[in-house]
């Protein structure tokens, strides 16, 4: 059985420890300290370990070294003691380096000045010699040390490392010979000052591993020291640093990068070196982009096979094979779908890598108010006949299920039209939040004013919420009124069936806008300017630790409702405590608040309408099924129950491996797949998207004592 014991090495304040094995040679042992500790260098430096009664023990040799394992394993030791110390000039060790600096400063005779520095920088206070910080970058020094020195990585990995071993050691270099079997490098000074540095390497042809020949590791050139900004900063030291970083986290910017070389590597980088940078680490995470569109056809089998009864679909234009659309659904999302309430937002939103294109989805709503991606697509626009072939799919889930789903959108055109076509006689409700935005363009407050503005949406919203035809017929006369032509054009284009409480057919469950839509598309925004199958896995696997989550927080609840719709029912019972409740038959009641309601428990309505509109029991009903005594759970939709919300989530999404991605029969019909044709629009390309006019700028704040409405100028606050 090998033996192994842990050595504590102590240099000047540090100290490290390390595992040396009855294998272990006093090189490995000298090449470990040499690069955990900076400044230290072979040949420069004595060991000495102690023993019980011996406290200086020499250790230069293997036999020492073989000594020192013998006795700790007769002694059963698991530990021993190492004190490195440097060499001074003619061999002899330093066991108070200070003390023997001093000593030799007084020998030449120069004055001792050791401690003088420490005093005075203790006493000078804020104005003191500032001591350096440590830096990642420190271990870099010891990147380029010795002649034979292996790099598995090739001629890649051996001039990434002499680029960051120029970088902490402080000099340029330029490259005299550079290919895939050699790499020469000279100090950048050898031309003017005759700089002697020099290192080459090459291919070992055995082992396919670089190996440096020749190393001169002097620098006869003046006046080196190293600088925050160097030409030797390339973009391949960006994406090497921080690869890891963008695969944990894509989103991050180039600015947060510039940020973090400058605080942790004290290196100044400039903004496009960076963002070249980051998309070198891209290209390493996720690929080439175009190449990502042959894997999809990889991707549709593997969702098949790991998750069963999903409906993944690709389709390519014919003959040439290039991408046109995509559509996937989960089939852990398509048995949970069943168990949500029957809702579904539709919306798209851009992407933002090199072939551009549509993100569709389709979200629905769970029984604890959160959305519920049922299933997603790819297109290259919003285009009737891309929004046909999605709702297609949709159609092919839903009409199996055999309930009647409620729709929201945003009142695309080519959307609108596709829906009447694939769900005629399906209810489809209009985002009233855009519907207003819509409004509000038509009357811009520099030709209209504020006050009009938002008298016109004040009335159109009294519309929107108006629960009776006579309570929508009034505020519509008044709207119609005060906002004139514009609004009655407006309207005249704008069925009243698809927005309005009053004449809506179907149930909206509370609904009134698209938000969830918009929810689902900021959950998803990190992934929107990655290739196609990256942005498709990251959400898959977004969404698989979604739901995951929530399965195992919905294990935990005790209630019978789930826990918003538990407290909305409990609001509901406190609101109504003091009403006064008349009992009119077995099951109609007549509740006196602010003014009498007739509530229905039979028919479960309420003349408020306020039940009918949300499908949950409003404060009337809520009184009126108290006082006969039942129970409240009994009168609330089973979609708002715990035990729907677990079936919800109880099938998960499986992951899909891509180990054994390429090797199958499949892999030579995965490179036929071309990406799209897309033409780069000039200039930057926009990562935002760009707001409507409605949608208004960020309200001024006065930042002298915080209130809106006003700036630091004209404040006249007193503080």
């Amino acid at each position: 059985m090998e033996v192994c014991v842990i050595a504590k090495c102590t240099y000047k304040s540090e100290t490290i420890m390390f595992s040396v094995s009855e294998k272990s040679s006093m090189v490995d042992v000298s090449k470990t300290l040499c690069l955990r500790f900076r400044g230290l260098q072979l040949g420069s430096f004595t060991l000495r370990y102690s023993l019980p009664g011996y406290s200086s023990c020499l250790l230069e040799t293997d036999s020492d070294l073989d000594m020192m394992m013998a006795y700790l394993s007769i002694s059963n030791a698991k530990t021993v003691d190492i004190l490195v110390k440097d060499l001074l000039g003619s061999g002899e060790y330093s066991g108070d380096v200070c003390a023997n600096k001093e000593l030799i400063s007084c020998e030449k005779g120069e004055s001792s000045c050791s401690s003088t520095i420490e005093d005075r920088n203790e006493f000078l206070g804020r104005s003191k010699r500032a001591s350096a910080k440590p830096l990642l970058s420190n271990e870099w020094e010891m990147y380029i040390h010795h002649v034979g020195q292996k790099f598995d990585g090739g001629a890649k990995e051996f001039r990434l490392k002499l680029c960051k071993y120029a970088l902490e050691v402080g000099f340029n270099f330029l490259y005299a010979g550079n290919d895939k079997k050699r790499v020469v490098a000279v100090c950048s000074i050898k031309k003017l000052e005759g700089c002697s540095w020099r290192v080459y390497a090459s291919r070992c042809e055995s082992t396919g591993c670089f190996v440096i020949r020749t190393l001169n590791n002097v620098h006869t050139c003046v006046g080196r020291i190293r600088e925050s900004k160097s030409k030797m900063m390339r973009s391949c030291v960006v994406s090497s640093l921080f690869v890891d970083k963008i695969r944990a986290k894509p989103e991050l910017k180039p600015i947060e990068i510039i940020h973090e070389l400058k605080d942790y590597y004290g290196i100044d980088i400039s903004y496009y070196h960076t963002w070249f940078g980051k998309e070198l680490a891209k290209l390493d995470v996720h690929g080439d982009e175009s190449k990502s569109f042959n894997e999809l056809v990889w991707y549709v089998d593997a969702v098949n096979e790991t998750n069963i009864g999903s409906l993944c679909e690709l389709e390519c234009e014919a003959r040439i094979n290039r991408f046109r659309r995509f559509f996937v659904s989960f089939g852990g999302c398509i048995a949970g779908f069943q168990y949500c309430i029957p809702l579904l937002f539709i919306d798209a939103t851009f992407l933002k890598s090199k072939y551009k294109g549509q993100l569709l989805c389709a979200s629905g709503k769970n029984g604890n108010q959160g959305f519920y991606p049922l299933a997603f697509g790819v297109v290259d626009s919003e285009t009737e006949e891309n929004w046909t072939w999605f709702l297609q799919h949709l159609a092919a889930i839903l009409l199996s299920m055999g309930r009647m789903v409620t729709f929201f959108s945003d009142r695309n055109h080519g959307l609108l039209n596709a829906m009447g076509a694939v769900f005629p006689g399906w209810p489809h409700s209009y985002c009233y939040y855009h519907l207003k935005q819509n409004l509000i363009s038509k009357y811009p407050k520099s030709g209209y004013g504020k006050l009009l503005q938002d008298r016109v949406v004040n009335l159109f919203s009294k519309c929107a919420y108006a629960v009776t035809e006579e309570e929508f017929k009034v505020a519509m006369d008044e709207l119609v009124v005060v906002g004139s032509s514009k609004v009655k054009t407006f309207i005249y284009e704008l069925s009243r069936d698809h927005y309005a409480n009053a004449f809506f057919q179907g149930m909206r469950y509370g609904e009134m806008a698209n938000s969830l839509a918009e929810s689902f598309n900021n959950w998803v925004d990190v992934f929107h300017d990655l290739p196609v199958l990256p942005m498709i896995e990251g959400i898959r696997q977004k969404l698989m630790v979604l739901n995951s989550q929530r399965r195992i927080e919905a294990d935990k609840w005790t209630t019978i409702l789930c826990p918003e719709m538990e407290t909305r029912l409990w609001e509901n019972a406190e609101a109504g405590r003091t009403w006064a409740v008349r009992r009119s038959s077995c099951t109609v009641f007549e509740v006196f608040a602010d003014y009498s309601v007739m509530v229905d428990l039979g028919q479960r309505k309420c003349s408020c309408r306020l039940w009918q509109i949300d499908g949950f029991p409003c404060t009337h009903a809520v009184a009126a099924i108290l006082a006969k005594k039942d129970s409240v759970y009994d009168y609330v939709e089973c979609y708002y129950s715990s035990d729907f919300f677990q079936k919800a989530y109880e099938s998960p999404i499986y992951p899909i491996p891509d180990i054994g991605k390429g090797l199958g029969s499949n892999s030579s019909a995965a490179g036929v797949m071309l990406p799209p044709i897309t033409k780069r629009p000039a200039g930057r390309p926009p990562t935002k998207r760009i707001k409507a006019f409605s949608e208004g700028t960020r309200p001024l704040k006065c930042s002298r004592c915080s209130v809106a409405g006003h700036n630091r100028k004209t404040c006249k606050a007193v503080i």
